[in-house]
């Protein structure tokens, strides 16, 4: 009996595990064929969306040549219904914008010595062809491409002669190969001519030069600045020009500083003859030392008179009288250190008047002109400042000289006052 059960047992297992073999088997295999639909799924899925992308796209074109016709068709629709004036608008804005781009083309062959008659018909009008554009196209490959061209040039001496001229955007070369003669080229607001620019190419350049006439390839020296170099030099000026561009104001100013220079040398001269004076005067008194100057007289003064009020006036009088002597014209210097700028000032303010009259008569378009009528009439102020400040020191140093003076010597007739001889 135990045995059959133990059997049964075992038989039971195995049918167990033979059924779980077969349910993974089977498992696995719906997994892999449902990974097949899916990814034949997907395919049928792209090429459609492929498809409807074409299609779609196909359609978004259709719709845009639609637009495109319908636009057309509204805009012939627009021309058949413009009435006769609008036509008559629209044909003499034509024919403004025709005559304009003539007036153009013919100020730019003009400027540029074209002859207008191949591009004229036989009412003289400017027809605009291909020959036109064939011109223009070849003019700018030129300008492009420099190349030497004969032309007439003022050299150094002032002569005219035939130079070989080569032009680069603004820069301008010159070489005469029969005189050996080359350089820069300027050519200034109406100067028909144009002319060598004096003083910058040596022998040496000139010989770059012309080996770049005859083999086109050389070193060649130029302004960078364009010209600004050498329109600052001939701007260069002198002391008695500079003070010209101030005008009438600038007499004033000038005889103010020179009368305040004048002034401050005599007083100087003045402030340093006078004799030192210290303060120990009555220690010296009764020395062998030789008193001078208002020392002296002050010493005069206090033997004359005894001890009282009445050497005490004697002293101030004379002290009032020698500071009026040593501080007198000190106020000139002072005086000329205060007007000279407001001279300026005025000055200043009537060039500024008569520069905005000039922009109120020719307008502002030139800003040179301008900008020299201020600068113009800042000379003034720069003048009354230049008379002021040293007059101001001169002034300040004076002062304080004459009152150091003054008061070593009030200190000793304070002394002298109380002093018995």
């Amino acid at each position: 009996m135990m045995v059959r059960l133990v059997s049964l047992l075992l038989l039971l297992l195995s049918t167990t595990a033979f059924s779980e073999t077969n349910v993974n088997q089977q498992l696995l295999e719906r997994i892999a064929k449902s990974k097949q639909q899916l990814i034949s799924i997907e395919k049928q899925i792209n090429q459609q969306s492929l498809s409807y992308q074409k299609q779609i796209n196909q359609a978004l074109n259709d719709v845009k040549a639609l637009r495109e016709k319908a636009s057309a068709i509204q805009r012939v629709a627009d021309e058949q219904i413009l009435s006769v004036e609008q036509l008559s608008q629209r044909v003499e804005k034509w024919r403004a914008q025709d005559n304009y781009q003539k007036l153009l083309l013919q100020s730019y062959f003009e400027q540029n010595g074209t002859p207008l008659g191949q591009f004229t018909n036989a009412h003289g009008e400017v027809v605009i062809s291909e020959n036109v554009f064939n011109t223009l196209q070849n003019q700018l490959v030129d300008a492009l491409v420099p190349r030497w061209q004969p032309s007439k040039v003022v050299d150094e001496s002032g002569e005219i002669a035939h130079f070989n001229v080569l032009e680069m955007g603004p820069i301008s070369l010159a070489y005469n190969q029969e005189r050996a003669l080359g350089g820069l080229v300027e050519q200034h607001i109406n100067q028909a001519i144009p002319s060598l620019v004096k003083g910058v190419y040596r022998e040496s350049e000139v010989a770059q030069l012309a080996q770049l006439n005859q083999t086109g390839l050389g070193t060649v020296m130029f302004d960078p600045t364009l010209g600004n170099a050498s329109k600052l030099q001939n701007k260069q000026q002198g002391i008695i020009e500079h003070i010209k561009k101030g005008g009438v104001w600038a007499l004033p100013i000038l005889f103010f500083g020179a009368l305040s220079f004048v002034v401050a040398m005599i007083k100087a001269i003045q402030l340093l003859k006078l004799p030192i004076v210290k303060s120990d005067l009555t220690a010296r008194l009764s020395s062998t030392y030789e008193l001078r100057g208002a020392e002296h007289q002050l010493v005069e003064i206090a033997k004359n008179y005894p001890v009282s009020s009445q050497r005490d006036d004697q002293l101030v009088a004379f002290l009032m009288k020698y500071r009026y002597q040593v501080e007198n014209y000190l106020g000139v210097v002072a005086t000329s250190a205060a007007i000279a700028p407001l001279l300026g000032l005025l000055g200043t303010v009537s060039g500024m008047i008569n520069t905005f009259m000039m922009m109120n008569t020719f307008g502002t378009g030139d800003a040179a002109t301008v900008s020299g009528g201020i600068s113009e009439a800042l000379v003034t102020t720069e003048l009354g400042l230049i008379v002021a400040i040293p007059s101001l020191i001169l002034s300040a140093l004076l002062s304080r000289k004459a009152k150091s003076h003054n008061t070593k010597l009030e200190a000793n007739a304070i002394q002298l006052s109380k002093y018995e001889f």
